[in-house]
């Protein structure tokens, strides 16, 4: 069988059910290819944060996954003794206007993403089918793949192939590129435990236990389910950690009752890794295929739903002529420092709180109880760095209010590049040419009402009078003029004739 699709997307885990249900809502054809016949029957990811329930709200999936989650009440700091050294808190609003970040069970949450992404009539999903070559050329990709069902070898041609698929991934080995360390190689036991009474309150928040002897980490996951990792030191035998009475040992401190089933048992190496390219051609990877980071902030799986978030309204209109290709540059120019930014904080975060020196974590813990300690312990995501789609004021993620009628922004502005101005005179033949450059919606704050208020403040804090949002919600221009932005785009993308630029 050969077949011609726009975008063959390899591994269908949550960053690429991400990747192709984004791109099937803006109607691109997308071919997914994944190995499994079916979901992963055990949890991985357990934690999503606003930036990640963003995409889930795009996808169309939110409000049905949502109450199946847990919100994340925060995460205790403790030391050996499990005394509180400092709170992290948790459980806030966000910019986004949804939780800032909540945990959830990766099985029932990949099972909800693939139903919406494969009733999408654009997305056929291919499960059983594993890709074993990849050559791409000038005019696309083309992949070769073995149906296990079947035994037969089928040939598919794509415009453009993503590989979204793991840690491991085919898809960067066959491309030839290598990864680069970021500094952090740590073996953990990570063992998910469900308790037998389904009790839901043994835990209600995360905590690090900072004891030197042997750092660990617990949170809870919904369905009285628990994640516990605990570092595994020199000397240490996996096999009989994991035996039962070792493991009623190391988690009896914090589950003194629990009465548990083990439903995974694993050790893991945390790494800080990144690909030295995450483009060749039109082959492009995302997710732990071009990154891979320790959990100590959570932001494994965030990330990958960002990569996806980044690059499917870019290749959408690259597909249909709307800009220019030079625009999928701009991918792994704002990701991959972006993803670097993150791995260092979760890389410093995971030493700050995983030290085994004696005397280091002693004081540390003083200035924790202390109050001294200068070292912010709460994760503020960083800005996109200044570049073609970064302009003055830009890199952020935009506010999303709820507008009156109860519709949230995003869903309101959908995929087009939104304008957001002060007054009615400042939008005057600026909107013109941002629709003569692709569709986009125009609103003033008054038009906004009430319900704009954190927009308002959003621009009062930059001192902004226009801004100019991208489809990703990522803001592309903040200020008092955005002459600079507009003649940057119509350079740089544009790929047709454009209503002049007002003066």
């Amino acid at each position: 069988m050969n077949a011609r699709y726009e975008v063959a997307v390899i591994g269908f885990g949550p960053v690429g059910m991400a990747m192709a249900g984004l791109l099937g809502r803006r109607g691109v054809r997308v071919l997914v290819v994944e190995k499994s016949t079916d979901v992963y029957p055990l949890p991985r990811a357990a934690h999503i944060d606003h930036t990640g329930l963003r995409t889930l709200q795009e996808l169309g999936c939110l409000d049905e996954l949502l109450p199946r989650m847990l919100p994340n009440r925060g995460l205790a700091l403790m030391d050996a003794s499990l005394r509180r050294l400092i709170q992290v808190p948790g459980d806030q609003g966000s910019v986004s206007g949804l939780p800032a970040s909540m945990y959830f069970y990766q099985p029932d949450f990949d099972r909800v993403l693939e139903r919406v992404v494969t009733a999408m009539e654009s997305v056929e999903v291919r499960r059983g089918l594993e890709m074993t070559a990849l050559d791409s050329g000038p005019d696309g990709v083309t992949v070769e793949c073995l149906d296990h069902t079947s035994g037969d070898t089928e040939r598919i041609e794509a415009d453009w192939l993503i590989g979204c698929d793991g840690a491991a991934s085919p898809v960067r080995q066959m491309m030839g590129v290598a990864l680069d360390s970021l500094g952090f190689d740590e073996e953990w036991l990570v063992l998910d435990l469900v308790d037998r009474l389904g009790r839901e309150d043994l835990l209600t928040e995360a905590i690090q236990v900072c004891d030197p002897r042997r750092p660990y980490v617990a949170n809870p996951i919904p369905g009285g389910r628990y994640r516990a990792e605990f570092m595994l030191l020199p000397g240490d035998e996996p096999a009989a950690l994991m035996a039962r009475p070792s493991l009623e040992r190391l988690l009896s401190p914090v589950f003194p009752d629990l009465r548990f089933d083990v439903e995974r048992s694993a050790v893991y190496t945390f790494h800080g890794l990144s690909a030295r390219s995450w483009r060749k051609g039109r082959i492009l990877l995302a997710g732990d295929a071009a990154h891979q980071m320790p959990p100590f902030l959570g932001q494994g799986m965030c990330s990958g739903l960002r990569d996806a978030a980044n690059l499917a309204w870019k290749l959408a209109r690259v597909l249909r002529g709307r800009m220019s290709a030079e625009l999928l540059d701009t991918y792994e120019g704002e990701r991959a420092p972006h993803v670097r930014s993150v791995v260092q904080s979760a890389v410093e975060f995971g030493r700050f709180v995983g030290t085994r020196d004696i005397e280091e974590a002693a004081e540390r813990d003083r200035r924790l109880l202390s109050g001294e300690n200068s070292r912010p312990l709460g994760f503020q995501l960083p800005a996109l760095t200044p570049g073609p789609l970064v302009h003055e004021g830009g890199g952020s993620l935009f506010p999303q209010p709820t507008l009156t009628g109860g519709t949230r922004l995003d869903d309101e502005v959908g995929d087009r590049f939104l304008v957001v101005a002060r007054t009615r005179a400042l939008l005057e033949g600026t909107a013109g040419w941002w629709n003569s450059f692709d569709d986009s919606v125009s609103v003033t704050l008054d038009e906004l009402g009430p319900t704009g208020e954190p927009v308002s403040r959003w621009m009062d804090r930059r001192g902004a009078d226009i801004v100019v949002v991208r489809p990703d919600r990522c803001v592309l221009a903040a200020g008092a003029d955005l002459t600079a932005a507009t003649v940057g785009m119509s350079k740089a993308f544009a790929t047709r004739a454009l209503t002049p630029w007002p003066h």
